[in-house]
This record gives C-alpha cells, sequence and structure tokens, in this order.
C-alpha cells in the first residue's frame, strides 16, 4: 500500500469520528479499492459471481467469510505487516491471524472508540484480569489495553487469576485516587466471586467475554445479575471485539452501540446472500478500519439488529469455533 493511500484511508476514517465523512460513500470507496487490490477477496468476489461496478448500496457488498482469516493471508495490496495478531484458540483449532499494517493507527481507533463511548483514557488506572490472552503475546486485546495503559499516562497492570495481586492494584488505584478501569474475562470475574469477597462499586469494569474453563453453561441475563450482585458493579461494560476487526463495540450491558467505524447487517442463515438492515440472523459486519486487510467480513456470530443500527450478540452459529474474546452466551 503506498504511504498516501494510508495517509488517505486513515484521515477519512478519523474524519468519522467528527462527522466529517459519510459511512456509506466511504464504505463503498473502499469497497472498490479492496475489490481490486486485494487478491484474496478479489477471488472470492469473482467465485461468487460478483461484478464490484454494479454495488450501489452497502447490503449489496459481498462480506468474506471470516473463516479466510484462518489459511489466507487478507491483505489489500503489498506492504509488510507491522504485527500479526492471532487469536487464541484451543487445542487443535486453526488460529486466525490478522495482518496489520499500523499499530499506532490500531490503538488510535481503539482509544477513540473507548473514549467517545466510556471515558478519557488519562483519568484511569487500567487492571487487567486476562489470564489466557496474556498467554498469548499476539493478542490484540492485550496490545489495545497496554496502549491504553501508556495513553492514560500509567502502565496498565495485568494479574491473570492471582486475586491478592489484584486486591493490592486496586488498594493502590484507590489511595493514589485515580479511577479504576477493569479489563476481564467473564470467567475470571465469576471465579473471583466465587473465591473472594470484592467491592468493585468505584470501579469500571469491562468484560470482553470468554466462559472458557467454567465448564458449566450459563445465560448472560444470569452473569450480569451474579456480578451486579455479589461485586456491588455500577459501571458494567460488554466489549464486542476480535482479531480480525480493529474496531470495538462496547454494550452497557447487553445493547452494543456502533462506533463511526462500524456497522453490523443480518445475514439469512439459509442464505448467506440475503442481507438486511434490521433483525436476526449471522452478523455480517463492515469496519472500515480493517481498510488495509477486508472490511467487510461475514462472522459466525448471531446477532439482532435493531431500528438505529445497534445490535445484540445472541450466540454461535452451529459448528463455528468458540470465540473466547466476542460474548458466547445463548
Amino acid at each position: 500500500m503506498k504511504k498516501s493511500d494510508f495517509q488517505y484511508f486513515r484521515t477519512r476514517i478519523e474524519s468519522l469520528f467528527e462527522g466529517g465523512s459519510s459511512f456509506e460513500i466511504l464504505a463503498i470507496e473502499i469497497f472498490h479499492f479492496q475489490a481490486a487490490r486485494n487478491p484474496v477477496y478479489k477471488k472470492f468476489i469473482q467465485l461468487i459471481g460478483i461484478e464490484p461496478f454494479e454495488i450501489e448500496k452497502l447490503t449489496q457488498i459481498p462480506f468474506l467469510p471470516i473463516s479466510f482469516f484462518k489459511n489466507k493471508e487478507v491483505k489489500s495490496s503489498d506492504w509488510k505487516a507491522e504485527k500479526i495478531f492471532q487469536s487464541s484458540g484451543t487445542t487443535g483449532q486453526t488460529r486466525s491471524r490478522h495482518q496489520v499494517l499500523s499499530l499506532d493507527f490500531y490503538h488510535s481507533i481503539s482509544a477513540r472508540i473507548f473514549e467517545n463511548r466510556i471515558g478519557n483514557l488519562a483519568d484511569f488506572q487500567i487492571i487487567g484480569l486476562l489470564p489466557t490472552y496474556l498467554e498469548n503475546p499476539d493478542s490484540s486485546l492485550i496490545s489495545m489495553v497496554k496502549a491504553f495503559g501508556i495513553r492514560s499516562g500509567l502502565e496498565a497492570r495485568f494479574c491473570g487469576l492471582d486475586f491478592n495481586l489484584f486486591s493490592q492494584l486496586l488498594e493502590r488505584a484507590r489511595e493514589a485516587k485515580k479511577k479504576i478501569l477493569i479489563f476481564s474475562v467473564t470467567y475470571a470475574l465469576i471465579k473471583l466471586i466465587d473465591t473472594h469477597q470484592f467491592d468493585l462499586s468505584d470501579c469500571i469494569v469491562i468484560e470482553t467475554g470468554g466462559m472458557k474453563g467454567l465448564g458449566t453453561e450459563i445465560s448472560k441475563n444470569e452473569v450480569i445479575e451474579k456480578l451486579q450482585n455479589q461485586l456491588k458493579m455500577k459501571d458494567l461494560y460488554s466489549e464486542y471485539g476480535m482479531t480480525e476487526l480493529l474496531s470495538q463495540a462496547y454494550a452497557k450491558p447487553e445493547l452494543f452501540h456502533l462506533p463511526p467505524t462500524l456497522k453490523v447487517f443480518v445475514r439469512d442463515i439459509d442464505d448467506p446472500f440475503k442481507v438486511s438492515e434490521m433483525g436476526r440472523g449471522a452478523a455480517n459486519i463492515i469496519d472500515l478500519a480493517n481498510f488495509a486487510t477486508c472490511s467487510f467480513i461475514g462472522t459466525d456470530d448471531l446477532c439482532e439488529v435493531g431500528l438505529v443500527g445497534n445490535f445484540q450478540i445472541l450466540g454461535r452459529l452451529n459448528g463455528s469455533d468458540l470465540r473466547g474474546c466476542n460474548l458466547l452466551f445463548g
């Protein structure tokens, strides 16, 4: 990718946060760029018989199945990745790989999305209860949380499942009169309840999903109620993010608010080429921040999209791999 192309798209995408660009116009422009410059996406479009010049609206755009990130190098133009994010996966699974042109761009967009939705990062001490992600040095979530710590002026602290260390970090942040921001996989919060008594009423908690390790099914509502009651949480958010996306969405606690860089559409589970703006089905996601790879991704998540585009995650398609950084509740 030429430096001029990168700067052009970065400027246009960043202007979305000030209302300076039209999402639809920019999405169509990025589609034509990727249809011509992304070999994997270009071949996919050809195989399904789509003529790019005929695309006039967002629901007509072909969405690349997310599984392509597991066995293909998905890039628009020829460039060297600054970082390759990899999904956590489980034993025997093929991990998704996302080529990242610019970590600075990823961190900048993630920070703007967070601050628009939740608060100024400079106000927080960040603590991570992210044991499974710490085992993955190529985790996009760990990269984001570390960058948030740098932006806050205080290094993000990680404690895995060491709840004694977690308690110490909480106390130090409170003594320093800092607001506390906690990123945690869901099962770590549940284990926190089972082993310790904590009052997190003065914290903002971001649960990133992930029920691996609990061993039993538990509904989203049951989780939220249990966390709020036993940890006295007042500000509990859920994060929707994944290796294959550079943008995130946040919910408090169930309805995900769309940032300027994202739109979610509904794919009919029986007809993958039938896409609508509202209703229930599989989630097709446009992430304009993915301009250097592929912005149009057909995921394996089940969703419901409402009138203004905000969405809920309802579960996963049958037979799809479990994802550690998404909500997995049916």
